[in-house]
């Protein structure tokens, strides 16, 4: 009967004839390239100490082979041996000065001891007679990544891009490290140039895309992805970021169908569904919104913000109380997330458990005492809840916690208004005027009863004329 690996269509006849020689234990004999057919076979396979044992059996019967002195170092390093395969490249530099394959595989054993300068020396060695010099680029580029300098990192990029413009891999990082570095402008740069080297790179077109959204430039962003999708209608991320830009720029419908597209290439993304819920229920469509929420959920149970998107349903229907326990599941995911607190003491506060709400809200604040909004959000839901006092010492603490910030100056002076305190108010107003002029509007949009505080808008207006 034959072996399951002898069933297997792709298995070598080298490999066959190992295992069958082994399970009749006798001699094991191939040349040197079949031994190294026998251990890529059983490197695919994941099975590496195997091959380790076969790399040593094969070095032993052929001492001089360079290519199973190679593979051997290759898998001591897999096994954190770094020094001793070092060792054994250093004797297959001896044989062969000029081998590229030894540069590299050092390269890569000095990144994983990393020591980056060292890796950089050996790929600066290999890219010369590279046959791919793109690539051996890119790991250059990483190892200066790994170091943190990025100017470097995107020079080498760069370099890999020149000689390939098609290379994914560069295309991919340079992308990141604009991203990380918050580069917009300069990736609009580098990826317009890209374009105009290789006008037909969907990949190219697809980060030049990206890069318009993180700058706001939701309609050139849509533009771009529609040229990538040009050049590969199934381009699934560009699908996704179709979608997600239309939503950006509010045209809803559209983007549920681009989302659509993109689950259906591949609908194992959970933040897929929950982008098509996010859209209906910014079409106040609650019940379609929670669906799909619902099967964001059945992907990934761990999707905080699908259980927070429920909650915002049951709050727009009406049903605080039952947004409480989503918020409340959200939260136990993502127990730092100063919004969903927020969220959560405005629903206690709407569900009429004002407790409970102040004790959520002081959470927020202890999670993040230097965040502004954090601060607002606190002080309007007490206004809204016509806890005047209490938001008046709210607000008090957020400027001596933020004291350069002026619109809290602007704040106190809205709820000293509100409060009937003219005097106080109309002295915090003047002095708030004269740190930002440019902070009443904003006032009053955070406080609506502003608008109609008799008292307040007079001092507006003397101080605008």
């Amino acid at each position: 009967m034959k072996t399951e690996m002898q069933n297997t269509p792709h298995t070598p006849w080298q490999v066959e004839r190992y295992e069958r020689l082994v399970r009749d234990n006798r001699p094991v004999y191939f040349d040197a390239d079949d031994f190294v057919e026998i251990i890529d076979h059983y490197l695919f396979q994941g099975a590496y100490k195997k091959s380790l044992r076969i790399a040593n059996y094969a070095c032993e019967m052929h001492p001089s082979s360079i290519a199973l002195m190679l593979k051997k170092a290759q898998l001591l390093a897999t096994f954190s041996r770094e020094e001793r395969a070092l060792e054994l490249l250093s004797a297959v530099e001896n044989l062969d000065p000029s081998n590229q394959d030894v540069f590299l595989t050092k390269g890569a054993i000095f990144s994983q001891l990393r020591n980056y300068e060292r890796a950089i020396e050996e790929y600066n060695k290999a890219v010369f007679d590279s046959d791919e010099p793109d690539y051996v680029y890119c790991s250059i580029a990483i190892e200066y990544e790994n170091l943190g300098n990025f100017d470097k990192t995107l020079e080498y990029l760069g370099k890999a891009l020149e000689v390939n413009p098609n290379n994914d891999l560069a295309i991919y990082e340079a992308a990141y490290c604009f991203d990380l570095l918050s580069l917009t402008e300069e990736g609009i740069t580098f990826f317009r140039r890209l374009i105009d080297r290789n006008p037909y790179s969907t990949e190219a077109w697809f980060n030049l895309g990206v890069s318009y959204i993180n700058a706001g430039l939701y309609e050139k962003a849509l533009e771009s992805l529609e040229y990538s999708l040009a050049i590969d209608q199934k381009h699934e991320h560009s699908l996704f970021h179709k979608g997600y830009a239309l939503s950006l720029l509010e045209r809803h419908h559209e983007a549920i169908g681009a989302y659509k597209e993109s689950i259906a290439i591949d609908g194992s993304d959970a933040t897929k569904h929950y982008y098509v819920g996010e859209c209906h229920e910014k079409m106040n469509d609650y019940e379609l919104a929670r669906q799909w929420y619902l099967k964001s959920l059945q992907i990934d149970p761990d999707l905080a913000d699908a259980w927070v998107g429920i909650a915002v349903c049951e709050n727009e229907q009406g049903k605080p109380k039952d947004a409480i326990k989503y918020l409340e599941k959200g939260l136990s995911i993502d127990p730092g997330n100063v919004n969903y607190l927020c969220l959560l003491g405005n629903t206690c506060f709407a569900a009429g458990d004002a407790q409970m709400a102040i004790e959520t809200y002081e959470k927020a604040i202890d999670t993040d005492p230097e965040d502004e909004e954090t601060w607002f959000e606190y002080v309007e839901a007490l206004v809204k809840a016509d806890r005047l006092k209490l938001a008046g010492d709210v607000m008090s603490r957020g400027m001596d916690a933020l004291p350069d910030h002026h619109q809290m100056m602007y704040g106190m002076a809205a709820i000293l208004f509100l409060s009937g305190k003219n005097q106080d108010g109309t002295f915090c107003l003047e002095e708030a005027y004269l740190k930002d002029p440019d902070g009443i509007q904003q006032a009053i949009t955070r406080f609506p009863g502003l608008s109609g505080n008799q008292a307040f808008m007079e001092v507006v207006d003397r101080l605008i004329q």
